[in-house]
């Protein structure tokens, strides 16, 4: 594995550990990152029901893609140790593009829904 795949291998961890933590931040303390929404936006303007209904469906949306992309980085991490063929990385990313998607358009959805 050269350097660089250990780097994006790091990055897609650290991406799925961001989305599971900030998955608890919002069902512990009601707050969203920044970063999940639109930049015309203000959390702080947005009435207390839209909130909790935006947290109500981002919440399993960002625990299943922290796990995804956390599992994702580990096993391309150890993918060389258990001989895993290109063919099935490409599988794997092919998969995985299709739930980014997903979850981008469930985002979406949820922020013209409640936030705007």
């Amino acid at each position: 594995m050269g350097n660089i795949d250990s780097f994006m291998n790091i990055i897609i961890i650290l991406a799925g550990l961001y989305l599971l933590y900030s998955a608890i931040l919002m069902k512990t303390k009601g707050e969203v990152a920044s970063g999940f929404m639109s930049r015309d936006i203000k959390w702080d303007q947005v009435k207390e029901e839209n909130r909790k209904a935006f947290i109500k469906i981002m919440f399993p949306a960002n625990i299943a893609m922290g796990i995804i992309m956390t599992g994702m980085g580990l096993f391309f991490t150890f993918g060389e140790k258990i001989g895993l063929p290109v063919m099935g990385e490409s599988l794997i990313i092919g998969i995985a593009l299709v739930f980014f998607v997903i979850y981008g358009a469930v985002l979406m959805n949820a922020q013209n829904k409640n936030l705007r």
